[in-house]
């Protein structure tokens, strides 16, 4: 059975949704991302897992942002805070995926006694700019410029053309970023793509608890290079590599949700 509750945070509206039982998990889906799209990722360990799905600020139904610094890293770490605590959650398996890995990351950083495990799935930001911040910043301008609708469209025709994108990646793409509000969307593309949110990588050399990565190749919003990095300095880490973004599109259930599996059950 699927709950869906409404949780104040920051002055915010965040949408969460709960099912399964077992030990508990938080995930927090990536820019343009929603929970839809992260529950197909879990519903796999449904059975072992009591776990808390939810959209991110200025993300599909959580309260849309239009103020640049309420995208804050910091802040939106404290979200995670917020959705524990709603759920009287004290520990717990803390998974994040791109933005959502950053503020995962965070999280656990400022608050390590509440991390069980922590999972980063295409971890994007760091101590250094991510590389693709000047094609985040043009997919703003053409929303801006064409109009969420035609954008899609032209969006499409692009992963088409330019990286025979299969049609289950496409529509992957499209029910994630069709999902939110035209201008929330926009500022979201305008203020994470800077995000920086580490002085030093090695700040995470203090993570005691069991990390683990998931990254792939040939994907420079996710660099691979970011992931090892991480991995030189996590005492306790373990990293999966696939073969590209698409493989996460494919089947994020038999994917994702088969490498989350194994990294939780393998001890």
């Amino acid at each position: 059975m699927n709950d869906t509750i409404t949780i104040t945070s920051d002055g915010l509206e965040l949408v969460a949704e709960s099912f399964g039982s077992g030990s508990p998990i938080i995930a927090a889906h990536g820019l343009t991302g929603n929970r839809q799209m992260t529950k197909r990722q879990f519903q796999t360990l449904a059975e072992k897992f009591f776990i808390v799905v939810f959209d991110q600020r200025g993300h599909n139904d959580s309260s849309p942002i239009t103020v640049p610094s309420l995208y804050n890293p910091d802040r939106m770490a404290e979200d995670i805070r917020n959705i524990m605590d709603a759920y009287q959650i004290q520990k717990a398996i803390i998974q994040g995926e791109s933005m959502g890995a950053a503020t995962a990351l965070l999280f656990a950083l400022k608050y390590p006694q509440r991390v069980k495990t922590l999972i980063l799935t295409g971890p994007a930001f760091s101590d250094k700019p991510n590389p693709e911040i000047e094609s985040l910043r043009m997919m703003a301008q053409d929303i801006k410029k064409y109009g969420k609708e035609q954008y899609l469209q032209l969006s499409a025709r692009r992963m088409q053309e330019n990286w025979n994108a299969p049609d289950e990646v496409i529509e992957s793409v499209q029910f994630m970023q069709n999902s939110h509000q035209e201008d929330s969307l926009i500022t979201a593309l305008e203020t994470v793509k800077d995000w920086i949110i580490l002085d030093n990588i090695a700040e995470i050399s203090q993570l005691m608890m069991p990390v683990y990565i998931v990254a792939w190749r040939d994907d420079p919003l996710h660099p691979l290079e970011l992931a090892e990095r991480m991995v030189k300095y996590l005492p306790n880490v373990k990293l999966e590599i696939l073969p590209s973004v698409s493989h996460v599109f494919l089947d994020q259930g038999a994917v994702l949700g088969d490498i989350y599996h194994q990294f939780l059950t393998s001890d």
